[in-house]
C-alpha cells in the first residue's frame, strides 16, 4: 500500500487498537457473568448444633453403671436361687456340712467336768524352765514369790498353766473348784501349746476319759520331795479331787 503523509500507517495502528479494545470488552463481559451466575447461587447456612449440658451427661451415665451393677447383683442372686431349686440335695447337704464342721470345732468344756472324766492329776512344771526373759511368762515369774509348799503365787493365786480353750492369755484369774469341797484361786502364768492339748485345748490327754487340765508352777527347790516322786500337785488334800468348775474372777 502506498504510504501518503502516514495515513496508511495510522490506519493499521487503528484497527489493532480496536482489536484489542474488543477483546476486553469481550474478557469483561465474561468475568461479570461468572461473577453474577456464583452470586446467584444459594448460600448453605450452617447447620446449628444443640449445646449438651456435660454434667446431665455424666449423670446419666453413672445412673448407666449402677444399673448395671444392680442387674448384675440381680443376675447373681437369680443364678443362685436357680442352682438350689435345681439342686436341693446338693444345696441341703453342703448346709448339714457346714453345721457338722461347726459342732466338731465348738469347744466342748462342759466335758472336762462331766461325771466320770478324771481330772485329778495336776501336772506341775518349775518356773526355771521359762527361759525367756522378754516373755509376759518371765515378768510374771519376777513379781511372783514361792510359799511354803514350793508353789509359785502372786499375792494369793498359785501361778498355773491353761489351755486356750478356758484363757486367751497370760494375767486372767480364775476360781477353781474341786469334787473333793475344796477350791482356789489360780493367775494364768503360762499357755498350755494347742498341739499338746486335746482338741478342744482344754487338757493335755493322759489316757482313755482323763487329762491334765490345771498345771502348777514350783519352786523344785522348796518343794516337797514325795510331792515331786508323786508328779502330782494334787498330792495334797487341799488339792486333790475331780475339777468340777473352772470359772473367770
Amino acid at each position: 500500500m502506498p504510504v501518503l503523509n502516514g495515513q496508511a500507517i495510522d490506519s493499521k495502528k487503528s484497527t489493532e487498537a480496536i482489536s484489542i479494545l474488543l477483546q476486553y470488552n469481550l474478557l469483561v463481559g465474561i468475568i461479570s457473568s461468572a461473577a453474577l451466575a456464583f452470586s446467584n447461587l444459594p448460600q448453605q447456612i450452617p447447620e446449628e448444633r444443640p449445646v449438651h449440658n456435660t454434667s446431665a451427661v455424666e449423670f446419666d451415665e453413672y445412673d448407666l453403671t449402677a444399673d448395671t451393677a444392680e442387674e448384675k447383683e440381680n443376675e447373681t442372686e437369680t443364678e443362685d436361687e436357680e442352682e438350689c431349686e435345681t439342686e436341693p440335695a446338693e444345696c441341703a447337704e453342703e448346709s448339714e456340712a457346714e453345721e457338722e464342721y461347726e459342732e466338731v470345732c465348738e469347744p466342748e468344756v462342759s466335758d472336762v467336768f462331766s461325771e466320770g472324766f478324771d481330772s485329778s492329776f495336776k501336772a506341775y512344771m518349775d518356773y526355771r524352765c521359762i527361759t525367756d526373759t522378754s516373755s509376759v511368762q518371765y515378768d510374771m515369774q519376777q513379781q511372783a514369790y514361792t510359799d511354803s509348799r514350793g508353789f509359785r503365787r502372786i499375792g494369793d493365786d498359785y501361778c498355773v498353766a491353761l489351755g486356750t480353750g478356758f484363757t486367751g492369755g497370760c494375767g486372767e484369774r480364775f476360781a477353781v473348784y474341786l469334787d473333793s469341797g475344796y477350791s482356789f484361786t489360780a493367775i494364768v502364768s503360762d499357755v498350755k501349746a494347742d498341739a499338746h492339748t486335746d482338741s478342744t485345748h482344754c487338757y493335755v490327754p493322759r489316757g482313755e476319759n482323763s487329762g491334765n487340765v490345771v498345771e502348777f508352777i514350783i519352786d523344785g527347790d522348796c518343794s516337797d520331795s514325795s510331792m515331786l516322786s508323786s508328779g502330782n500337785a494334787g498330792y495334797y488334800e487341799d488339792l486333790s479331787g475331780n475339777i468340777t468348775a473352772i470359772e473367770p474372777i
